[in-house]
């Protein structure tokens, strides 16, 4: 708004100017146009280009995009910080906002606000994780009501060509007085061009209009193509890895849920690789100081490279004190990575650890990986002497059957593991942190514990989120069924920080 009006002050001035120049009867009619013409072109261009670049910037037209994140059941805040993970690294000065909820599928509308010289962008360009969305749109018009909605898209210029028109409702909106199916009737008659008559004659040509419904605003959508190439390939990949790792040899009862872990390592690497040369092909120092069934690592191993052609080769480090679980890692590291990696045991005062590599370059993991077994706290100290980490990882132990319930009086609890952490990292470097709920009953705060020394905090979100559960289904429940809400041992914090420099 603020750049229109700006322009058309300009406009305006320029009019004037050019109508007082010219005298009247020097020039016929015609050549009073041609030369009001002449001088306009010239006018224009000098004063637009003396108004300096920052001037421009700062009067850019705010433009809005959204997107609705898939069903996701408990993860939907997980991918609204992994969106906002992505606007971090784009050094977006705008935060990924909570629109709306849908309920029974527990998806969200995410908005996001920019300034662009571009009336559009694709759906690669907008920090939303392109693999976790149903759709990407850029909002044409919206009203908190259907007469609002329909007189801003009237004002609003659409697109002359043809269209299709289709509609999703997360919640009703408040006072609602139509049907979905009027409303449609009458945002067709508002949009220019024609609509679409079968799916044959669909083409990349075709824009495709999606009306959104909230409890408290309504939106006409415009939206985006998706880059499926590069989509399709990312997913191939997650989906060939879903299926090895559930026929991983060492079942864990404690281990992370695997979309959980996709998804942050997928923020671990957006992070680890913001702001690095893509020149610079040294190796990637990852640590995971509970290492438990090693699904982190295992992600990592086999979908660090996925996004792009860029072949960084990783330097896995795992730390578990139960023996069982070092070992059963080990084992579900090598299943994973093929037949061709060679294992080499060692024991010495610290405790047991094993090393690996995969021999073939071309593999998702051209390095090594090594897992110990041992007190986290005493181990990094000599680990670190190899040199400093670039990203940390950890599902820090918070059930019930853990070290903090039981008060353990062992050296090596979260806020511990923590402290090592920070001083075997490089600075300006990521570490996310699975914990225990933020109920004051756990005696662990990641949050709370990464600020105090002084790590820089991007977000964190519980799984699932606050005030998550599952709809009524109407059963009627039997008999002594308390109304208190089940607690539940599954509940966690995602914690996402950076160290400080």
């Amino acid at each position: 708004m603020c750049s229109k009006r700006y322009r058309y002050a300009v406009q305006l001035t320029i009019t004037f100017a050019l109508v007082a120049s010219i005298n009247p009867f020097q020039y016929t009619s015609y050549e009073r146009r041609r030369e009001l013409s002449r001088l306009s072109r010239k006018w224009k261009s000098d004063v637009y280009n003396a108004v300096d670049d920052k001037t421009i910037t700062s009067i850019s037209p705010t433009v809005q995009y959204v997107a609705k994140t898939t069903e996701s059941f408990k993860l939907a805040d997980l991918y609204w910080l992994q969106a906002n993970v992505m606007a971090y690294c784009g050094n977006s000065q705008s935060v990924i906002e909570k629109m709306a909820f849908h309920r029974p599928t527990a998806s969200l509308l995410l908005g996001y606000n920019t300034t662009s010289s571009s009336s559009r962008k694709s759906d690669q360009e907008l920090p939303f994780p392109t693999n976790r969305v149903r759709y990407v749109g850029m909002i044409v018009a919206s009203g908190t009501t259907a007469q609002e909605l329909l007189s801003n898209i009237k004002a609003t210029s659409t697109c002359d060509s043809l269209w299709t028109l289709d509609c999703d409702t997360f919640e009703p909106l408040a006072e609602r007085q139509f049907t979905t199916s009027m409303l449609l009737c009458a945002v067709s008659r508002h949009l220019s061009g024609e609509p679409v008559l079968g799916r044959n004659d669909i083409d990349d040509a075709t824009t495709s209009y999606l009306l959104v419904e909230t409890s408290s605003q309504l939106y006409l959508i415009e939206k985006l193509p998706a880059d499926n190439l590069m989509h399709d390939k990312y997913n191939e990949n997650v989906s060939r890895f879903r299926q090895e790792w559930s026929r991983r040899p060492f079942q864990y009862s404690g281990a992370v849920n695997i979309e959980i872990a996709i998804t942050v390592v997928d923020m671990l690497q957006r992070l680890t690789k913001n702001g690095k040369d893509r020149k610079d092909k040294r190796r990637i120092r990852l640590l995971d100081p509970t290492v438990g069934s090693g699904s982190f690592l295992a992600a990592a191993a086999k979908l660090w490279n996925s996004r792009d052609d860029q072949n960084e080769s990783l330097d896995i480090v795992g730390i578990d004190s139960n023996s069982k679980c070092s070992e059963g890692t080990t084992k579900n590291l090598c299943k994973l990575l093929g037949g061709e990696s060679s294992v080499t045991a060692e024991e010495d005062s610290s405790g047991q650890s094993w090393t690996f590599s995969n021999a073939d370059s071309k593999s998702e993991m051209s390095s090594r990986a090594t897992i110990h077994c041992g007190d986290s706290v005493e181990l990094l100290s000599n680990i670190s002497q190899d040199g400093k980490f670039d990203c940390v990882v950890s599902n820090l132990p918070w059930n019930r059957n853990t070290f903090e319930y039981k008060q353990d009086t062992s050296s090596c609890t979260s806020s511990d593991i923590m402290k090592k952490v920070a001083e075997v990292i490089k600075p300006g470097k990521p570490v996310i942190v699975v914990s225990g709920s933020n109920d004051p009953a756990h005696a662990f705060n990641a949050k709370r514990t990464l600020n105090s020394l002084g790590f820089y905090i991007i977000g964190e979100v519980t799984i699932p989120p606050a005030g998550f559960s599952l709809p009524d289904s109407g059963k009627k429940k039997s008999t002594g069924a308390s109304d208190r809400p089940m607690k539940r041992n599954s509940n966690c914090v995602v914690t996402v920080a950076i160290a400080p420099c």
